[in-house]
């Protein structure tokens, strides 16, 4: 792995690390139609570390938790897995998996975040799983969405990825080029759309209705 540091300018001074933390995300298309995302957290620590009820050795996970969220072609969840391999107090963190069902009937697209934060309140909730769920909605849009020509998405609603950032602004350079029913720039707009990339054309999604603000917008 690329340390993150390699990417950063130099430091301004001298320093130690004190702790790693490594999130990874992946998507799958199952056989069955439905879709898997899935979400890990690790921790780990250069220095030996001791709870009230256990002691990790130097380099040894903390924390160490899996979620997988199944969802249809209408993003909604449809089935929840949960486990911790690894937790602080092995006795007691794991119960937290349980909680993770309330998920089930969530939609990725339209208001997840929120129905997270309802839905998994802190007494029962484990802070890390409920956190790594929260990164799916953009990782099912990078599968499942982005990717998909102009002409796949819903008439009447812009793409999500419109002012969704800055490099798609509905009165950027990018707009103009490949969104130009949807620029709002100065000057005309270019008729011509660029070339598809059909990546997820095929897959059958349901995007009608979703929350095009995505996802500069709370999912």
């Amino acid at each position: 792995m690329v340390a993150i540091s390699h990417f950063l300018p130099p430091p301004a001074s001298p320093r130690r690390q004190l702790h790693q933390r490594e999130i990874k995300l992946q998507a799958f298309a199952r056989e069955d139609g439905l879709f898997d995302m899935e979400a890990m957290i690790e921790d780990v620590k250069p220095e030996p570390f001791a709870t009230p009820t256990r002691h990790f050795d130097a380099g040894v996970p903390i924390h160490l938790m899996a979620v997988r969220l199944t969802v249809n072609s209408a993003f909604e969840v449809v089935h929840v897995d949960a486990t911790m391999a690894r937790t602080p107090f092995q006795a007691i963190c794991p119960e937290a998996t349980h909680a993770m069902q309330s998920l089930v009937g969530c939609n990725l697209l339209k208001g997840f975040r929120r129905a997270v934060a309802e839905r998994l309140a802190p007494r029962v909730r484990c802070t890390h799983l409920a956190e790594l769920v929260t990164l799916l909605p953009t990782l099912a849009v990078q599968a499942l969405v982005q990717g998909k020509s102009e002409a796949d998405m819903p008439s009447d609603k812009p793409p999500l990825k419109l002012d969704g950032c800055q490099a798609w602004r509905s009165d950027g350079e990018l707009a103009r080029e490949y969104l130009p029913r949807w620029y709002t720039g100065a000057g005309q707009s270019r008729q011509a759309a660029g070339p598809a990339i059909p990546a997820a054309g095929s897959l059958g999604l349901d995007v009608r209705g979703l929350d095009h603000g995505l996802p500069a917008r709370d999912l």
